[in-house]
């Protein structure tokens, strides 16, 4: 059976253990082991605190309409070129630039669009 190794909602890594053996046996007082559905990834999934359970990372309801990002979570973190930026009121109006911009925002899987 697949675990997830976790700390605070972040997957660090797996564990397997065999069907019949005692996860105690696996277990470090260190760790938090979920368990989890063997196509769980670090980079896909994470731990829900609340259910307890390793979901899938949302995707970010993002829009973009000429240089407007609507629907941006808040707290994402935008990189335009080397510079990055907090957004916390849900949109971002790029000016001055036209190209790719990366958002991040935990859990929400990254994201990039074209303005």
């Amino acid at each position: 059976m697949l675990f997830a190794i976790c700390e605070g909602e972040r997957i660090l890594g797996f564990r397997d253990i065999p069907e019949g053996d005692s996860i105690l046996d696996f277990h470090r007082q260190t760790e938090t082991l979920i368990p989890c559905d063997p196509s769980a990834t670090e980079d896909t999934h994470y731990l829900n605190s609340v259910a307890l359970k390793v979901i899938p990372r949302p995707s970010m309801p993002l829009s973009v309409s000429g240089k407007t990002i609507a629907a941006v979570p808040a707290g994402s973190v935008l990189a335009i070129g080397e510079q990055t930026f907090v957004v916390n009121d849900g949109e971002a109006e790029i000016d001055g630039y036209s190209g790719t911009v990366k958002i991040t925002c935990w859990p929400y899987l990254d994201a990039e669009v074209v303005v």
